[in-house]
């Protein structure tokens, strides 16, 4: 495979947007339990930024807060960022599905492959 077909399968990461869609459980000002739904848009990392992002150091302090700070766009057409003050007091259960969220667009779930079948043996336990 050459750069270039390596590019047009997508092994080298554009600048992209992926709309994922939220749901929030949070008790409200007035005590009542409200269900919100919104959809953020998450920014997929290239290698070399998810590298950066976690790298040791003074980054290590809010890795979370700095993950979602780079990660999550809001607004309609995913314009406006999350500030990363505004990252790190976010509500606990908010941060958690957001990261769930970013997580979900940057490391997606690995595909099982099927097992191999085995030839020739046959496994019965006879009493």
């Amino acid at each position: 495979m050459n750069l270039e077909q390596l590019k047009k399968k997508g092994g080298v990461v554009a600048d992209a947007l992926v709309a994922k869609k939220v749901e929030w459980k949070h008790v409200d000002e007035t005590g009542k339990e409200v269900t919100d739904k919104f959809t953020v848009h998450v920014r997929r990392h290239a290698f070399g930024a998810m590298e950066l992002m976690h790298a040791g150091g003074e980054v290590e302090r809010f890795k979370n807060a700095r993950y979602l700070s780079a990660s999550i766009m809001l607004g309609k057409d995913g314009s406006e960022e999350l500030p990363f003050e505004d990252a790190v007091n976010l509500d606990p259960d908010l941060g958690i599905l957001l990261l769930k969220a970013v997580n979900e667009v940057n490391n997606p779930p690995a595909k099982k492959s099927p097992r191999p079948k085995r030839s020739g043996t046959s496994s019965s336990l006879t009493a």
